[in-house]
């Protein structure tokens, strides 16, 4: 009897299921036609002048290779060997 029941149940919550699945493939070609649009709007809305590569492609940079190799090294290094602490932790009281 036991049995039956869970094939009865199982009959009729199989086209309840498959209908939830339909519902959600037929909404899948608009959401990938749409899909990351709210990115592409988010990186607009943050960039002030869009023209700003072409106009500005010419300009010298600010610093060269061998400065910015220094630098990327020292602040390897840094993590590599850290300064020691400067300040002194004393727990007082509980917890």
């Amino acid at each position: 009897m036991m049995a039956n029941l869970k094939l009865i149940v199982a009959v009729v919550a199989l086209p309840a299921v498959l209908s939830g699945c339909a519902i959600f493939a037929s909404g899948s070609p608009d959401w990938d036609a749409r899909f990351g649009e709210s990115n592409r709007v988010m990186q607009a809305q943050q960039l002030i002048d869009p023209q700003a590569p072409t106009r500005n492609g010419q300009t010298v940079p600010a610093t060269d290779g061998r400065n910015v190799r220094d630098t990327m090294d020292r602040h390897g290094e840094s993590y590599r060997s850290p300064p020691p602490s400067t300040v002194t932790n004393i727990s007082i009281g509980g917890g």
